[in-house]
Order: structure tokens, then C-alpha cells, then sequence
């Protein structure tokens, strides 16, 4: 006797729609950034406004404020370190480890995309109310939550 599977539809499924969501909203932010002429990814901007909101963390602090794995804040601080957008300082107590800063060029930067972000957000949030939103970050908060618990 077969035992029956069940089946599941890519279009019910909640990880499917937030993978898709997350793929279109960083490609289109990409683009934003090429179309305004710098070549930066969504991950680089990530790690630059996390730097925005807390200067002189080490390299491990800014992969969990950012969501980054060990390997992938490296390769980003390296790229954004080569193109002069942050400065690593060794750490006074421990001389193995370095303390992340944003640059001039860096806070430049972050100054001049500003508006091309927010033109972003808009377009990505149109259609939603204020509450829309703070629903949605609302129930994305508790999905990455539910998740930790696991």
C-alpha cells in the first residue's frame, strides 16, 4: 500500500513568498543604486547604516547588528574597506581584532544615496497604509523570532 504524500503549492507556502519578496526587493534596490551610478549592493548598504547607527564596532558585532555570517561581513568590509568607504582600526584591547568606522567618502555616500533609498522605500510601500507597515514589520519580527526559538 502507497502511503500518500501530501503536497504543498509554492503559492501557499509563507518562506516561498518571503524568499521571492526578498530576491525582487534587493534586485530593485541594486538597480536604484546603478541607475544613480554606484555600484553597491543591498548587503553593502546594510553594513554602511549599521555602521551609520553604531561607529567602532568589531567585525563580529557588525555581522549580528547586520544579519551576516562571518564569511559574507569579510568579503563586504573588504569591498567597501578597498573602496575607501570605511576604516579599520586595530582594537586597543585586543590587537587581533579591528574596530569598524565609517569614512568621509563613506558618510558621503550614505548622504548622496539617501534620497535614492527613500525613493525606494516609497515605491516599495506604496499601496500601504502607516499601520500596513508596521504590521508587516510587526509579523516579520515574530517569523525570525519563532525561528531563534526552534
Amino acid at each position: 500500500m502507497r502511503q500518500r504524500i501530501e503536497t504543498f503549492s509554492l503559492d501557499e507556502s509563507l518562506g516561498f513568498w518571503l524568499y521571492r519578496s526578498h530576491i525582487q526587493v534587493s534586485a530593485s534596490l541594486r538597480q536604484a543604486f546603478q541607475d544613480a551610478g554606484h555600484d553597491l549592493t543591498p548587503e553593502q548598504w546594510a553594513v554602511l547604516l549599521g555602521l551609520q547607527e553604531e561607529e567602532g564596532l568589531n567585525q563580529s558585532q557588525l555581522g549580528e547588528k547586520t544579519s551576516k555570517d562571518r564569511h559574507n561581513i569579510t568579503r563586504i568590509l573588504k569591498q567597501l574597506h578597498k573602496r575607501g568607504y570605511i576604516e579599520k582600526l586595530h582594537d586597543k584591547k585586543d590587537k587581533r581584532a579591528f574596530r569598524v568606522y565609517l569614512s568621509p567618502v563613506g558618510r558621503s555616500l550614505l548622504r548622496e544615496l539617501k534620497q535614492v533609498v527613500l525613493k525606494h522605500r516609497d515605491r516599495l510601500s506604496n499601496g500601504f497604509s502607516k499601520n500596513d507597515l508596521l504590521n508587516i514589520r510587526d509579523y516579520l519580527h515574530r517569523i525570525v523570532n519563532n525561528l531563534r526559538r526552534s
